[in-house]
């Protein structure tokens, strides 16, 4: 897919998201951002090193690639400054993830000046979906210097 909206806006973000503490999570590319409708995907990498019995990767790092695209999203809508505070979030696990490629997509359902509603996805590389999430956050503005 490609990028749709501020230019100025995706390549900060993008520049941001590749760090740290993305990098942590196995961050392999960002691959779509649309400032508009606030629509992010990114691909990571679920190593050995992320799984427990039988090679399956543990629930924190889905719950992580989901809660972090999906800040990633409103960000694109909302503004690279903005700091996305999770106040509540709900994974539903739907199939294992395995070592390899895993594609988080996320878009902004809805939101205000100070909130907003995200929903979020995760796929495996064949495109089966093993996890979704919803998320509520509060929105501070002018925390990052972009």
């Amino acid at each position: 897919m490609k990028d749709i909206g501020d230019k100025h806006t995706i390549n900060s973000l993008k520049k941001m998201f590749l760090g740290y503490p993305q990098s942590t999570l196995g961050i392999d590319e960002v691959l779509f951002l649309n400032t508009i409708d606030g629509i992010a995907s990114a691909k990571y990498i679920a190593r050995k090193e992320m799984c427990h019995s039988g090679g399956i990767v543990q629930g924190g790092f889905i719950t992580g690639w989901i809660d972090a695209i999906m800040a990633l999203a409103c960000m694109a809508k909302c503004g690279p400054d903005v700091l996305v505070l999770t106040l509540e979030i709900k994974i539903s696990f739907l199939n294992s993830a395995k070592v390899g490629e895993i594609i988080s997509t996320a878009k902004v359902i809805k939101n205000t000046k100070s909130i907003a509603f995200m929903e979020g996805k995760l796929e495996d590389s064949n495109g089966s979906l093993v996890a979704t999430g919803t998320c509520t956050a509060k929105l501070k503005h002018n925390f990052y210097n972009i």
